[in-house]
Order: C-alpha cells, then sequence, then structure tokens
C-alpha cells in the first residue's frame, strides 16, 4: 500500500528501469532484478534482508551501488525492451562468477544493453562453488590484482564468492570488503559492458612462464623419418619406418626484452629506447622488438629399428633424452612483420651424445601457407601472439572469421564461451584451424583460452594430422604445392602447454613508429636483372672456371653429349652447382628429358668428369618461367660482405672468398616441378630461383654442415642453417 507522497504501483509501472533503479540506489536498496523486482523493493514487498539497514558515507555507497551492479550482471538482469515474463519471487542467492573490469566511464544512468542468456549456473552448494573450490579455497586466500595495464584498457580482477558463501564465510565476505576498499573508487569506474576480449599488444617487459604436457610427435613413412635421421646422426642412425618422441615433462618462457641505447643505429632515433637493431634479409638494418622463447624438455624416443637394409618390427626405444631450444625473433616496429627468427636447439641423449642445430629464418610470414606449416611443425609448442593474429578485433561470443570481411588468411577461427577455469579464473575459448590443410592433408586444429591481460594464451591445445596420402580432389593449388613440399609419410603433433605465471610489462612497444634509420623502398635492393641464355649468368670474378666458360666448353668441346644437344635444341641449365674448378651441370629439354654433367677445369677447355640421365619427372621444361635474374657474382658478393650477413659469412668465407670447400650454385623450380623449393615465396605459375650454397667440416671430433638459399631475382636472403653432429 502507498504512502502519501510516494508513487504507487501504477506510477513505478510507468517508469523506465534506470529511474526505479536510480530510486533504490536513493533509498540504500539493491538495484540488481527485473522491473517488477525493482517496483516490489520499493513498494516494501520484498524480503526486508535484501534492504540496506544503515546509512553510509557517499563513498561506500558508491562502493556498494558498484557491487550491487556486477551482481546483477552476474545475475542475468534484464533490459526493459525485452519482453517480461510473470513476476517471479526473489530467487535464493546464488554462486557469482568472477568480474573481469576493464576501464570505462559510466554515464550517469545508461540504458541496459540487452545481455546475452546466462550460463547454466551451479547449485546453491557451497562445497561446489568453483569460488571455493579454486580461486578462494580458503581463508588465507589472497587477491592478485594487476594492476600493471596501461590507462585506456586495466583490468582489474576482484574474485566474488557466492551469497550463501558470503553467510557462512564471514571472514572471506570481510577480505573481498576490504579488496575492494583498496580497489577504491577505481571500482566504481572499471565496469566491463560486455564480455568481450582485445588482445592488447605487446609490452617491454611481458612475460609468461608455462609447462609443456601430454605433447608428442608422431612419424610414420620412410621418406619422411629418414630425413629426421640424417639430420640427427648418429642418434637416430637405426631408425626406420616411424618414430614417436613424447615429451615426459618440460617447462617454457616467452619474454619481450627492452633494449639498450646502444642499440639503436641511428642517432635520430634516440627516443624510441628499447628497441633493438636487426639485419633483415637483405642484410639492411632495421628497428625491432626483440622476442625470446626458450624450453626445457625431457623426451622419449621410441620407433622401429633396421637390419640392415631392411626395416624390421623391432621395437626402439631410448628415454631420458633432453631437448633444449632457444629461439629469439625480431619484429620491425613499423611493418610489425617479422623481421628474422634465430633458433639455436640441443639435444642430449642418454649416452650424453650432443647434437646441435642452428637455423636463422628470414620473415617465415613471407612464405605463405607454406610458412604457416613450417612454423606450425617446427614450434607447435610456442604460444600464439594473440595481437599479432587476431588485430583489434573485439572477441565475442559466436563471432568468427566468416564475421570479418577483411579476414584472408587460411587459418579460421571462431569465439566459443567466457568459462570459469580454476587455474586462470575467466577465459575466453577461441578454436583456429587451418582450411587448405583440412581440405587437403588432414587437419591444424588449435585450441586456446585467452585472458584480459595477457598477450598470450593461457593454454593452448595442439592437434595436427599432416599425411600426403590423404590428398584429393579438392586440394587446389595451394594444398598441391604443400603436398610437392612434404616428404612421403604421415605426422601426428599433439601439444599442450599450459600458463603458469605471468608479468604484465609497464611500457608499450612503440608499434606503428616510423624510424630515421628504416630503409626506403628499394634501397639497398640491387637491379640489373637479366635474361637467361643457355644458363643462369655468372660473370664471377672469383673463379678462373665460371659458368659461361663451363657452357661454351660443353658446346665446343663436348659437342655430342646429351646435355650438348639438350642446350642446342632449346634446353637450358636448371641447376648448376661449382666446387673446387668443377660445375655439375642438370639440363633439360623440350619434351622433359632431363641428365647431368660434371666438368672439370683444364689449362685448356675442360674434362668430361661423369654424366647421366635423371628419372622421368624429375623436372619440366617451361622457358617461358624463367624469370630474370641477378647474376651469380653480384649474389655472392653479398653473401659474402661480413656487415650483411655475419654469422654466416663466418662460417663460409675465407678472406673475402669462398672457402675452399664450399660449394655454390643455383635451382629453377616451375610451379609443377616436384621440388622443396618451389613452395619458396613465388608468383603462382612463375619459375622460381634461388641460389644456395654449403659446407661441411670437421672441427674437434665434430663434422659441421652451413647451407643457405637466397632468391636470385631480388637478393633476400631465405634462411641459412648450421647443424653440429659428432664426427
Amino acid at each position: 500500500m502507498s504512502i502519501e507522497g510516494e508513487p504507487d504501483r501504477d506510477e513505478l509501472s510507468a517508469m523506465k528501469v534506470s529511474e526505479l533503479r536510480q530510486m533504490c540506489s536513493d533509498r540504500g536498496l539493491l538495484v540488481s532484478g527485473k522491473k517488477d523486482d525493482l517496483i516490489n523493493r520499493l513498494l516494501g514487498t520484498e524480503a526486508t534482508e535484501q534492504e540496506a539497514t544503515e546509512a553510509t558515507d557517499p563513498e561506500a555507497e558508491n562502493i556498494d551501488d558498484a557491487i550491487d551492479k556486477m551482481l546483477a550482471r552476474v545475475r542475468g538482469e534484464e533490459s526493459e525492451e525485452e519482453t517480461e515474463s510473470e513476476p517471479e519471487p526473489e530467487p535464493e542467492p546464488e554462486p557469482m562468477e568472477a568480474e573481469i573490469l576493464e576501464a570505462e566511464i559510466i554515464e550517469p544512468e545508461p540504458e541496459p544493453e540487452p545481455e546475452p542468456e546466462p550460463e547454466p549456473e551451479p547449485e546453491d552448494d557451497p562445497e561446489e562453488d568453483p569460488w571455493f573450490s579454486g580461486v578462494i579455497a580458503s581463508d588465507d586466500s589472497e587477491l592478485v590484482l594487476d594492476d600493471d595495464e596501461e590507462e585506456d584498457e586495466p583490468s582489474v580482477v576482484i574474485n566474488l564468492p557466492s551469497m550463501t558463501g558470503l553467510k557462512d564465510n564471514w571472514q572471506i565476505a570481510a577480505a573481498v570488503g576490504v579488496v575492494v576498499l583498496l580497489v577504491g573508487a577505481a571500482a566504481v569506474f572499471l565496469i566491463q559492458p560486455d564480455p568481450a576480449f582485445t588482445a592488447r599488444p605487446l609490452r617491454y617487459g611481458d612475460q609468461m612462464d608455462f609447462t609443456v604436457s601430454g605433447t608428442s610427435v608422431a612419424v610414420t613413412g620412410e621418406e619422411m623419418v629418414g630425413y629426421i635421421r640424417d639430420s640427427t646422426s648418429p642418434t637416430l642412425d637405426d631408425v626406420c619406418s616411424e618414430l614417436r618422441a613424447t615429451v615426459s615433462g618440460g617447462t617454457g618462457s616467452v619474454m619481450l626484452r627492452k633494449g639498450d641505447l646502444n642499440e639503436i643505429f641511428h642517432p635520430m632515433d634516440s627516443e624510441l629506447e628499447g628497441t633493438v637493431m636487426a639485419l633483415d634479409a637483405y642484410g639492411r638494418q632495421r628497428l625491432t622488438v626483440e622476442q625470446t622463447m626458450i624450453h626445457d624438455l625431457s623426451v622419449d624416443l621410441e620407433g622401429k629399428v633396421r637390419n640392415g637394409e631392411d626395416c624390421t618390427s623391432t621395437g626402439w626405444i631410448r628415454e631420458d633424452n633432453t631437448l633444449l631450444s632457444n629461439s629469439v625473433s625480431w619484429r620491425d616496429i613499423t611493418s610489425r612483420s617479422t623481421v628474422k627468427t634465430d633458433t639455436q636447439l640441443s639435444l642430449v641423449d642418454s649416452d650424453g651424445q650432443l647434437t646441435s642445430a642452428r637455423a636463422v629464418v628470414f620473415g617465415v610470414e613471407e612464405f605463405g601457407t607454406v610458412g604457416d606449416l613450417a612454423s606450425l611443425l617446427l614450434f607447435p609448442m610456442t604460444p600464439i601472439e594473440l595481437h599479432a593474429f587476431f588485430g583489434d578485433t573485439q572477441l565475442t561470443k559466436g563471432l568468427s572469421s566468416n564475421d570479418d570481411i577483411s579476414w584472408s588468411s587460411d587459418w579460421r577461427w571462431s569465439v566459443g564461451s567466457e568459462i570459469n577455469t580454476e587455474d586462470h579464473g575467466l577465459v575466453t575459448q577461441v578454436s583456429i584451424f587451418h582450411y587448405e590443410i583440412g581440405r587437403c592433408l588432414g587437419h591444424a586444429q588449435i585450441d586456446i583460452l585467452v585472458k584480459n591481460g595477457i598477450p598470450w594464451p593461457v593454454r593452448q591445445e595442439v592437434d595436427i594430422v599432416i599425411d600426403k596420402t590423404l590428398e584429393g580432389p579438392n586440394c587446389n593449388f595451394v594444398g598441391s604445392s604443400l603436398n610437392e613440399a612434404l616428404p612421403d609419410g604421415r605426422i601426428t603433433i599433439v601439444a599442450t602447454i599450459t600458463e603458469t605465471s605471468s608479468n604484465s610489462g609497464s611500457e608499450a612497444a612503440p608499434w606503428g613508429s616510423s624510424y630515421a634509420g628504416s630503409p626506403g623502398s628499394g634501397e639497398d635492393i640491387p637491379g640489373g636483372q637479366t635474361q637467361w641464355g643457355y644458363a643462369m649468368p655468372d660473370h664471377s670474378d672469383q673463379r678462373d672456371f665460371d659458368l659461361e666458360e663451363a657452357v661454351d666448353c660443353l658446346m665446343a668441346n663436348h659437342s655430342t653429349t646429351d646435355a650438348a644437344i639438350a642446350l642446342e635444341t632449346g634446353g637450358y641449365v636448371w641447376q648448376a652447382a661449382y666446387s673446387t674448378d668443377e660445375w655439375n651441370l642438370s639440363w633439360v629439354r623440350d619434351d622433359d628429358t632431363a641428365g647431368w654433367i660434371v666438368l672439370g677445369a683444364r689449362e685448356s677447355g675442360c674434362n668430361l668428369v661423369d654424366q647421366d640421365d635423371y628419372d622421368e619427372g624429375t623436372t619440366i621444361w617451361s622457358r617461358d618461367s624463367i624469370p630474370d635474374t641477378l647474376t651469380l657474382e653480384k649474389l655472392e658478393q653479398r653473401v659474402l660482405m661480413e656487415s650483411r650477413y655475419p654469422d654466416l659469412e663466418s662460417y663460409i668465407s675465407s678472406g673475402g672468398n669462398w672457402d675452399d670447400s664450399a660449394t655454390y650454385g643455383y635451382l629453377l623450380s616451375v610451379s609443377e616441378a616436384n621440388d622443396v623449393l618451389t613452395s619458396l615465396p613465388v608468383d603462382v605459375g612463375d619459375g622460381q630461383v634461388n641460389v644456395a650454397g654449403s659446407r661441411i667440416w670437421q672441427d674437434s671430433g665434430r663434422e659441421h654442415t652451413v647451407s643457405f638459399a637466397m632468391n636470385a631475382e631480388s637478393s633476400r636472403m631465405v634462411a641459412w642453417y648450421h647443424t653440429s653432429l659428432p664426427a
């Protein structure tokens, strides 16, 4: 019954929900619930325990108001635009979820936005309350507040137990009250309006430690196992057909390092302190942000073994191997693209034998789909950098890459629900998969849990199957290229990484900033590409017996060979390698027959050292696909320049020239050719020419191998690697 001067039910029913909430707030009443709940509360027909019985000072009222609004969101209030259901009694207090609070100033009396249907809530059993079983587990539980967020994206996490728990656990209730007081007035303004997740850019000092579990790599197929066996000799010398590596335990970490001022090369860029100079694929200086990834894994190996040349069914196992990995990558601050990644691996087997390898790859993303695959196969235990993948996309439940008209990657994604986890609190589920691999070669699935304020997933599960036998009619050119690039066999990878601790950096990296020392478009990239004749132009002054002289000698002194006849009738040299005054020339003629010939230098003319034919289908004739290239001489000058690739140059040069044991040459690939290098960066349908070099030597009882590949059209270094094995 209404009191004189007070509105009655009809008058209250005509008011807006926001006005009713204001009246409740003015009277010290809860502001949660539906419109009928608010009216009943104002008319005094609700349970008295939900009314405020004591007056508070203004600051306390603001804090209570903020908490009431959080409770209202958790309990699933609806806007006035929604269809009203029949009035129901105020429900029993229910367990509540924690809120992720982000900076947003609340405007006076905002109209509430329609909210998604609340998740099914657990029963009112304190023992089943997730906050009492995980986040707030005892009276001594502490609340950790992440106050390192920047002003434009703060994230204050308050873990609230259920109201049922509050009645029986007053010490925990008091602790929550203290937390709110410590947060202070900020709690009033840090109310998140919706459960969307947006990845933030990396900052200096960002770090995450994680564990590696449930991880294994299984390889079947002699060709695929053979590549692994050869690169890890003698550890896996007897393995054949099947190989499995299981991670029995491991840890890892990822961090962003802030560089010193002396790591900036241009004096006008001193305000960008924290960035680090790195040499790009052309050997040019760039300002970058440096990230380091470390893994320390215990690995058990098992497989089948050979008996002579035959692969048997006998099992083989080698436990307690240790794999250490240190991978450093540099990303340009302006373009945010990866300049290069330098990874060093060491495997110590149970007998104490050490195998080490180093791979330096320049800009993996420029490899397109093959780069995606290579990264995934090489580093399945690498946390995804969320902002680099999703950008500023706001991830809300039900959103997918199909909703983003600008999304062009073969990686697709969809956003699931926001859930509460015991280890990480509130997180958002995201599922990622590779479309082309799924159509053609198996599947590549990554399921992640992401949390506000952490730039990497707090949990990442990888499930990959790559099998060449699965190629079907749905494969397009990209899928077919992947198939050609892979050796025969099947590889299965499952990996799980879980965050154990993380630190948020306090200083933002200058992403998107321009800098004075940045190389201009086309700067320090050579021009003067020329057409081929019989072969790629050489014109080197480092070789007395250059490629032009070798071809001239072939045509003049060995004109009846298959190689000379092929060149005379429209063929060309699609592959050539030089070592110690000898050229190994691979030729192809217009009917796709192919072969090779070895010519050695002598005082007059040349010797025919050896020759033979290739198997049918090794390559195809496609002269129209041959691009104009730089000369072998111009490219080797850049490779041997210490200032461009200092670590590589130290392995392969001697006094500014090639080391006597080095080999140098080129390879032409066209899109239909069955060769790994056909999938290097290339326009679809065009030919691709890469120069390559290598050197093998022994030192202190170990065998070393260094190899590199460089694009012959642009002089862009693709990658180089160094392995060290027991001799």
